[in-house]
């Protein structure tokens, strides 16, 4: 008992002398809402303008298998009276066998898509981490927050300075974005 009396009395003694130290100490704190960053960043309507040019020609023939389908599908309906066993057996098989593989197309194209996605954004952050430790050094910021706060005043919120930052980089050329 004594021992953990001893510890809880060192452990004050510590966080009250924190506490005094961080009153007596001026920081300058900045907090970024990368969310916000990632939506308003030039660099990041690139990367999309990029993947969507990328995926548009896969996604065209995704549709057309679509609407292969759904063509053998009404032939199916129409004729449906008129078709033998056999035909309507094999109009069927195909369609089960048509679907099977745009699944699997679809599949393999959200797969690529997300990989793709997500190497863009890896990308991004890196542009974003450069731009961040730029304005931390020249702002001779102590702190700067990005995630992961409850409340944020105005005052440390340098959200729009990092974003006007990117929009100058990306008028500038100096991004690969």
């Amino acid at each position: 008992m004594n021992v953990i009396t001893k510890l809880l009395v060192i452990l004050v003694l510590v966080l009250a002398n924190s506490v005094v130290v961080a009153e007596n100490s001026s920081y300058k704190i900045g907090f970024v809402n990368t969310a916000r960053v990632l939506k308003e960043a030039p660099q990041a309507r690139r990367v999309e303008e990029r993947l969507k040019a990328e995926f548009e020609p896969r996604e065209k023939l995704i549709q057309e298998k679509r609407e292969e389908i759904i063509g053998i599908e009404d032939q199916l309906k129409s004729t449906d009276n008129t078709l033998s066993a056999t035909n309507r057996r094999k109009l069927e098989r195909e369609i089960r066998l048509k679907v099977s593989q745009l699944k699997f197309l679809e599949q393999e194209f959200r797969e690529d898509q997300n990989l793709r996605r997500n190497e863009g954004i890896r990308e991004l952050q890196q542009v974003i981490a450069s731009v961040l430790r730029q304005l931390g050094d020249s702002g001779k910021f102590d702190l700067i927050l990005t995630e992961g706060v409850s409340y944020v005043s105005d005052q440390i919120d340098i959200t729009t300075q990092i974003v006007e930052m990117l929009k100058q980089q990306a008028e500038s050329g100096e991004s690969a974005q």
